[in-house]
């Protein structure tokens, strides 16, 4: 009996997905949890992973084409079934080559549907071999293109039509893309200004409309329903942070790579650990208190933003989650995150210190019931023991659904949060 794979959902804001490539074809054996086709999401690529061992019988679904979530997009059988592959149109099927005639037939009675291609047509003439290169699909006007040069393409604005192929049958490599954007160099120092400092895309020459991408597209849908259906309320506190500073320090020259956000993470799970209702999710029917303290970290790309999530942080060291959350963001910025990465968050810190942004609200990520917003270090007169000093002070701004928690349990969440980055040896015991 046949498998079905359908177009799963990825992320809590998927309603369909695009199918970039196949990675199994019609006939090949399958085993459970190998890598049967590429998806993309709101979010990100990511790799669909089988569910059931068998034969890849049919495939309902080409690459290029967008689908709702559920849909069966391929089978998975037994082998004994004849392999169908997906349909085509005239235009879409694959070309024939030019040494082979189709046998003597016919013409059909009937006309042909529009859309419907003879059998004959996807047979494989005898002299291709046995197991014929899967090409990319195609892009734009027939134009053939690995997932990550049409990723490239769509990022850059650049229509793959206007780009020359030098791969096997005109197929459009990495370098003829670069190629046409400019100079490798050029082209290196683009993408690390987009990782090291993301921002939208600049608006179109003479003003206009500039079409939504897929991600910031889910991320308006996401923020517009928490914002109207969650109530949420803000409170914020200074934290003195000259310690963490020192022990950020010490730890680096320790041979250990340990960030303020690292330590600002810890700190956050022990004190959701004493204060659960800001690690809770709000339902209609009660309040989900979760096992697990799962700390998403906001990660910004050039078009729009990720969250992936450290879990368990309850039980994670410094370092573990120093090296946790290099890892996630790294994979973020290179799209090269799971949704397993991206879900289960129970809480959300959001740091802009890096921009040089003293004080800020952000929004809460649902089904979540608490977000922190992390503002800079600066320099500030600080008054101990009757004395002014310099200090080095940074704002947190805890924004939080009303209905979970109240002003006084923020505020107390808050005052073991600064407590713990004040005297930050206590996370390293």
């Amino acid at each position: 009996m046949a498998t079905e794979i359908t177009m799963p959902k990825l992320s809590d804001t998927m309603t369909e997905g695009r199918l970039v490539a196949w990675k199994k074809s019609i006939g090949d054996r399958v085993e459970r949890g190998d890598i049967i086709a590429e998806v993309e999401t709101d979010k990100a690529t990511m790799e669909l992973e089988a569910f059931a061992a068998g034969v890849l019988t049919e495939i309902r679904v080409k690459p290029g084409e967008m689908v709702p979530v559920g849909t069966v997009i391929g089978l998975v059988g037994e082998g004994g079934e004849p392999p169908v592959a997906a349909a085509a149109s005239p235009s879409e099927a694959a070309p024939v080559p030019d040494n082979w005639q189709p046998p003597p037939e016919s013409p059909p009675s009937e006309p042909m549907a529009a859309g419907d291609v003879p059998e004959r047509l996807l047979e494989v003439p005898p002299d291709a071999g046995s197991a014929p290169e899967h090409l990319p699909p195609p892009v734009g006007d027939g134009e053939k293109a690995s997932p990550l040069v049409r990723r490239l393409a769509r990022e850059k604005g650049v229509d793959l039509r206007e780009v020359k192929g030098s791969g096997p049958e005109g197929r459009i490599l990495q370098e003829d893309l670069e190629g046409f954007l400019g100079k490798q160099v050029e082209e290196k120092v683009e993408v690390e200004r987009k990782t090291l400092t993301p921002e939208m895309s600049s608006s179109p020459a003479g003003g206009g409309k500039q079409p939504l991408s897929r991600m910031r597209a889910a991320i308006a849908r996401t923020v517009a329903e928490a914002w109207r259906t969650i109530p949420h309320f803000t409170v914020t506190v200074a934290v003195d942070m000259g310690e963490a500073e020192e022990v950020r320090r010490e730890l680096k020259e320790a041979g250990s790579a340990v960030s303020i956000n690292d330590l600002i993470v810890k700190a956050s799970a022990l004190a959701l650990a004493k204060f659960p209702l800001a690690n809770a999710s709000w339902t209609a029917d009660g309040i989900i208190f979760h096992d697990g303290i799962n700390i998403g970290i906001a990660v910004s790309l050039a078009d729009g933003l990720l969250v992936p999530v450290i879990g368990g942080c309850q039980s994670l060291t410094v370092k573990e989650i120093a090296l946790r959350s290099r890892e996630l963001a790294e994979r973020a910025r290179s799209g090269r995150i799971s949704e397993r990465e991206l879900s289960g968050g129970t809480f959300t810190i959001s740091n802009l210190g890096m921009y040089g942004v003293e004080e800020f609200m952000a929004v809460i990520h649902p089904p979540q019931g608490a977000i922190l917003a992390v503002g800079a270090i600066l320099d500030e007169a600080v008054v101990r023991d009757g004395q002014v000093t310099a200090g080095r002070r940074m704002r947190v701004t805890l924004s939080a659904d009303h209905r979970l928690l109240d002003g006084a349990y923020a505020a107390k969440f808050l005052a073991e949060l600064k407590h713990t980055l004040e005297n930050p040896v206590t996370m390293l015991m």
